[in-house]
């Protein structure tokens, strides 16, 4: 066989393993609070749509590095079609990228689709922006109120003359 030919199969490997990461960085929190918040969330996954079977995970602190090997289990149901077993197997490593201000990378141990793994990324930093409490508000405009004036409310009263007429049809069979 001609060595060309593994040419596209060897560019379609690389391109999955290139786009295999993603950041987060998490301004205003200290290296331990986020650490703590990676490590949690890599030892208490949760999925809506999936059943957790195995999570491995090991921790290095001093690198600052998470390693979970994963394995997740759904029972797909379809109308119309019999219910189709899915599986995936995940190898990620979490690690600090940066200190100041904190910035994670979540990349794949694996060949994998990047739309995937993006989604694995996207939930894994969802979750560790909820255990720190980072909201994803943006205040557009603040007004100062320099007096507030109290009014007391009257119930507003609805008095009717009388009821509406209806006319009523009976039929008879």
């Amino acid at each position: 066989m001609h060595p060309l030919r593994f040419l596209p199969l060897l560019f379609a490997a690389l391109t999955l393993a290139g786009c295999g990461s993603r950041t987060a960085t998490f301004p205003g929190y200290s290296d331990p609070e986020v650490w703590n918040a990676m490590v949690t969330v890599a030892k208490n996954p949760e999925y809506d749509d999936w059943f957790v079977f195995e999570n491995e995970v090991w921790t290095d602190r001093p690198e600052g590095r998470i390693e979970i090997h994963r394995f997740l289990r759904r029972d797909l149901v379809r109308v119309g079609s019999d219910p189709e077993r899915q599986e995936e197997r995940w190898k990620f490593e979490i690690a600090f990228l940066n200190t100041d201000p904190p910035t994670i990378g979540f990349s794949a141990r694996q060949i994998a689709v990047p739309a995937h793994l993006w989604r694995e990324a996207d939930r894994y930093f969802e979750d560790m922006r909820s255990i720190l409490g980072v909201a994803d508000l943006e205040i557009v405009e603040t007004v100062e109120v320099s007096e507030v004036e109290v009014i007391d409310a009257e119930p507003d009263v609805v008095e009717l003359d009388s009821p509406p007429a209806v006319d009523l049809n009976v039929i008879d069979d």
